[in-house]
Parts: structure tokens; C-alpha cells; sequence
């Protein structure tokens, strides 16, 4: 069986995707966004098995599984993460070591988190896998129904 892939499609809503999140946070450079996702991407990855990485590329267009897989080193174990304030902290502490400061604080961290995280679900729909442990995904079901409301 082959699966077709409608490739205008998924680049239509890889284009929105992006737009949402420009808007919502205010960024006029799309690099800023791509470093923002792939970040977010980054450590989410950390916290996957090998077989749920691989669910999570091959539900993605090509250019979130470029961001997915960038600078992944397949032998390192997986990191837990229970709770968004744990995700937070890794990002965050990762952003403080790195010279791209995508972050002014960890309440900045948390809302742009937040901003990704419900962009990914409501466009590839990334919270429907099960990827993330059972205290995580309802954290994130939860702040992203309230965002929505807003």
C-alpha cells in the first residue's frame, strides 16, 4: 500500500502554522520562529522513546521532521519529563547556555511554550499521539483549551 502525500497541503499549513504563531507572539522574523519550533522540538524529542520519535516523524511535514531531527543524537537516552514546568526549566536553561536568547524569562519561556505546543496539536495534532507523559498532557490540554477561549 503507498500513501500519497499532498505535499501543497501540508506546505499551506506549515505556512499558517507559522503566520498563527507570528501573530500571536508579535515576531516580524520567521528565523525567530523556526529557532523558537526547533527548540521546543528539540527537547520534546529528548523526552521520547525511539519508537515515539518515530511517530512523531512520520506524522510531520518535511519541514518540522528537518526541525525534529536537527542536531539529534540517536544513543542518548531519553530525558523524563512529567510536568510543563519541567519542559520549561530545560528550555529555558538550554536558551541561558546558548548565544540565540530566544527567551527573556522563564514566564516568557512558559508562554511561548505554550504558544508552540498548541500550534503543533491544533495543526498536526502532536497531543492525540500520546507522546508526553499523563501529568504533561493534561497540563497542556488544559492551558491550550484556555488559550483558545481567550
Amino acid at each position: 500500500m503507498t500513501t500519497t502525500i499532498d505535499h501543497s497541503f501540508q506546505e499551506h499549513q506549515s505556512l499558517r502554522f507559522f503566520k498563527e504563531i507570528k501573530d500571536e507572539l508579535g515576531y516580524t522574523s520567521t528565523e525567530k520562529i523556526v529557532r523558537l519550533v526547533r527548540a521546543v522540538l528539540y527537547h520534546v524529542r529528548g523526552s521520547l522513546s525511539h519508537e515515539q520519535a518515530s511517530l512523531v516523524i512520520r506524522t510531520l511535514p518535511a519541514l518540522f521532521q528537518l526541525l525534529f531531527i536537527t542536531n539529534w543524537r540517536y544513543e542518548k537516552p531519553s530525558s523524563s519529563i512529567h510536568h510543563l514546568d519541567e519542559l520549561v526549566d530545560h528550555i529555558y536553561l538550554e536558551d541561558r547556555r546558548s548565544n540565540d536568547l530566544l527567551f527573556t524569562s522563564e514566564i516568557d519561556t512558559l508562554n511561548k511554550v505554550i504558544v508552540v505546543l498548541g500550534k503543533l496539536d491544533k495543526f498536526f495534532g502532536i497531543l492525540g499521539l500520546n507522546l508526553f507523559r499523563y501529568p504533561l498532557t493534561q497540563e497542556l490540554k488544559q492551558v491550550t483549551a484556555e488559550e483558545s477561549i481567550k
